[in-house]
């Protein structure tokens, strides 16, 4: 009986102290530090919160939370200069908190299905052509004899598209429609996975994403777009009866202006963690979860850590791929013209690409696709990729208003668009905080023998207690360079204090 009695005593204890903070193994409320307060920080802390870890700090370097969730006024109502669509519903954390939301969600207007491309001499490709080389060429990636294939991807996909052109089912397609077709579909390729070159990116990939079954271009409804995730996942969006979150105070727990330029993991004796701002502020902590960019770790880890990460880490910092796609959105004051489609994929004949290069349009290379807005009748945007996308992170805005009046003039032949009223774009590569989009796999990755689970390895001090860890986009092995991937890093990363804890 008396062991009973004790047992519910216990119980009533511990309940009481998931309100008010957690002491375990004679740690008062530890200290955990978050430093970034993207999708992975506000999910990291969100998670420790509804546990009774009340003891928070989310360093943030910028002015507002969010990171690559970046939804923006303009033109009425919001664009998205970060991430944009829910893709996929099943295994999708994001469409998994959201979808219990009444018209939250819907399909977006640029399903892949409906587009469109258009070669620089104004003329679509017939829908039958186009889904016959379309259908080939996801037939090309995702074949299993990628897997022995001991070369890059560009390599592999164009030695099989050539291949497959040369037997009698493709014998009505032209060599100029074919080498376009293939340019366009390393720039689709280069979009969806933000790297600069699929020559750089090995054939037989060990670390391969894995797409959530279901509608994979799913658009947000309301005021807020994708950041309303953020609200969701913090408990700050007005509940249902599937979702009861304890809304997370985030602007108490948060502190703006904190670029965070060292973390010594073996700060004292006593094992805790020492972060240190740029501004020269210092924080103690008993555990710290890095959440920051891969590009961000890439240009910084060697000062940002003391000592210095094992090889695990660095090797996958070293070996990961970052990079950059960029967005422009142009608002007209008329809607874009009916006879425009939801999205356009630009094809280049060489005589009009060798033209466009010598011209002061040269940059707008850069774009490959244009896509209408849901929401937004009179505003188009404009994807652009890789090292020429970058670059024109350095042009002013006259020069891309004119180049992207060009190639409308081109794509959108006989077309009347409205005059601009006004531009907005991302500049991702070249903002100190990022350094890119997000990340993907390439040749050093499988050099290295490296991957997201190697980055997301945490430090551990001489008592084996998880001191450093690591969560973001860039340390999901099956999800990267998503929303959905961050926000299950960051929860990864909180059960692995609260499972340590308990």
């Amino acid at each position: 009986m008396k062991w009973s009695v004790s047992l519910i005593g216990l119980f009533i204890c511990l309940t009481v102290l998931a309100d008010v903070g957690v002491t375990v193994n004679g740690v008062e409320n530890p200290r955990i530090i978050i430093v970034g307060a993207g999708a992975a920080g506000i999910a990291a802390a969100s998670r420790l919160y509804q546990k009774g870890f009340k003891n928070i700090s989310i360093l943030e370097a910028s002015q507002r939370f969010g990171g690559r969730i970046y939804t923006t006024p303009f033109g009425g109502g919001i664009v998205e200069l970060g991430a944009q669509w829910c893709h996929g519903e099943e295994g999708n954390v994001v469409y998994q908190l959201a979808s219990v939301y009444s018209g939250l969600l819907k399909s977006s207007i640029i399903a892949d299905e409906d587009a469109v491309l258009i070669r620089s001499s104004g003329v679509s490709v017939p829908e039958a052509v186009a889904d016959r080389l379309q259908t080939m060429a996801e037939g090309i990636i995702e074949s299993d004899a990628r897997d022995t294939f001991d070369g890059s991807l560009g390599e592999y996909f164009t030695n099989e598209y050539w291949k497959q052109l040369a037997t009698p089912a493709f014998s009505d397609i032209g060599r100029d429609l074919a080498e376009q077709f293939l340019v366009y579909y390393h720039n689709y390729e280069r979009g969806y996975t933000a790297y600069d070159s699929w020559f750089e990116v090995a054939a037989s990939e060990t670390d391969s994403y894995v797409e959530p079954a279901g509608n994979q271009d799913i658009a947000w409804n309301g005021k807020k777009g994708f950041s309303t995730i953020l609200d969701i996942v913090s408990g700050n969006q007005p509940a249902t009866t599937n979702n009861t979150l304890t809304p997370v105070p985030l602007g108490q727990l948060i502190t703006y202006g904190k670029f965070v330029s060292n973390i010594q993991w073996k700060g004292s004796p006593d094992g805790e963690v020492i972060v240190k701002a740029q501004d020269g502020t210092t924080y103690d902590a008993d555990h710290v979860i890095v959440t920051v960019s891969l590009g961000v770790l890439k240009e910084n880890y060697r000062t940002m850590f003391t000592p210095a990460l094992p090889t695990v880490n660095q090797q996958a910092i070293n070996g990961l791929y970052f990079g950059t796609v960029n967005k422009i959105f142009v608002l007209f004051d008329a809607p874009i013209p009916e006879d425009f489609p939801n999205t356009v994929h630009l094809l280049w004949y060489q005589t009009d690409l060798n033209a466009l290069r010598q011209s002061p349009h040269a940059w707008a290379e850069a774009v490959s696709t244009f896509f209408r807005i849901d929401n937004q009748p009179n505003v188009l945007m404009a994807w652009m990729n890789g090292a020429e996308g970058r670059k024109a992170e350095n042009l002013g805005d006259a020069t891309i208003r004119d180049g992207i009046l060009h190639l409308l003039k081109i794509f959108g032949k006989n077309l009347t668009f409205g005059n601009i009223r006004g531009l907005l774009r991302s500049k991702w590569s070249s903002d100190r905080l990022f350094r890119g989009s997000y990340s993907s796999r390439s040749i050093t990755t499988e050099n290295l023998n490296t991957g997201a689970r190697y980055l997301g390895t945490p430090v551990q001090n001489a008592a084996n207690e998880p001191v450093l860890m690591f969560a973001g986009e860039a340390t999901n092995p099956v999800h990267y360079s998503t929303v959905h991937g961050a926000i299950d890093s960051g929860f990864r990363e909180a059960d692995r204090l609260i499972n340590y804890y308990s």
